[in-house]
């Protein structure tokens, strides 16, 4: 025999379609930096971003600076599609780039966090 906990089916209990967290589609907006990974992982990206801004401000170059590869490299795979989009030449392009990076970072953030909440999940019921 089934037991009914009250709910419409996807885990919302009031109808009104937000949901709370025992759905299929549990919205997380707070789920970006809820672990320690997650959390080092994002400083570590600032940190990198930070040094690309003051590379840029304060240190002069006669050629082309290679500080702005290690932020893409470490947002990567997420960061590859921003050095898709064109981007203006100068200092608007540059922050642009610097934005779209930070940008992909908390996306790769949340990915962690998202798997794992579910490996720790999985564990737990196991």
């Amino acid at each position: 025999m089934a037991v009914h906990d009250g709910t419409r089916g996807n885990g919302d209990r009031d109808g009104n379609g937000e949901g709370n967290g025992r759905g299929r589609l549990p919205l997380r907006a707070g789920g970006v930096a809820d672990n320690w990974p997650a959390r080092i992982y994002l400083a570590v990206c600032a940190a990198l971003v930070l040094w690309v801004v003051l590379d840029a401000a304060v240190l002069p170059h006669e050629d082309a600076s290679m500080a702005g590869v290690w932020p893409v490299a470490a947002t990567a795979p997420t960061s590859l599609l921003a050095l898709a989009v064109p981007l203006p030449d100068g200092p608007v392009g540059a922050a642009l780039l610097l934005g779209l990076v930070s940008l992909a970072a908390v996306v790769n953030a949340w990915v962690f966090s998202a798997v794992l909440r579910r490996i720790r999940t999985r564990a737990a019921h196991a």
